[in-house]
């Protein structure tokens, strides 16, 4: 969490999660929460595109296997509509091509369940420094 105190002042990150499953949305809003970051939390990946802007920061935690449009559907999406948020993709189990897939499609991270909970909390924590350096960069 020290290192997110050094961020630039003007640079509010929020984490969006994206998740179906109403149970593990909750789970990572309140680790999220109790690490002080800002959470913002959507049931599909529809939600969130509706409801967020392309020049939102901070960085995206969301599900591989959803209803409707699935967490490598909402990488491309996002890809392609030109968002810049660092996407962090959690699934149960990958095959070698999808994950390739995902990594093109720019993911971030890929989390294999289970993880511990210290490997998440340092994946969103790098994938909030990266888009908060990226955006000073440019």
């Amino acid at each position: 969490m020290n290192r997110l105190q050094k961020l630039p002042e003007y640079y509010n990150p929020s984490v969006y999660i994206v998740d179906d499953n109403e149970v593990v949305r909750d789970s990572y809003v309140t680790l999220m929460e109790s690490c002080g970051l800002h959470v913002k939390a959507f049931e599909s990946a529809e939600e969130f595109l509706n409801n967020i802007e392309k020049h939102s920061c901070g960085c995206v935690l969301t599900d591989f296997q959803m209803n409707g449009c699935n967490g490598l559907e909402l990488l491309k999406t996002m890809k392609s509509a030109g968002y810049n948020l660092p996407a962090i993709l959690v699934s149960g189990s990958l095959d070698p091509t999808t994950m390739v897939c995902a990594r093109s499609e720019g993911a971030f991270a890929i989390l294999e369940k289970p993880y511990a909970v210290p490997t998440l909390w340092e994946t969103v924590i790098k994938a909030i420094l990266t888009d908060s350096q990226n955006r000073t960069s440019t």
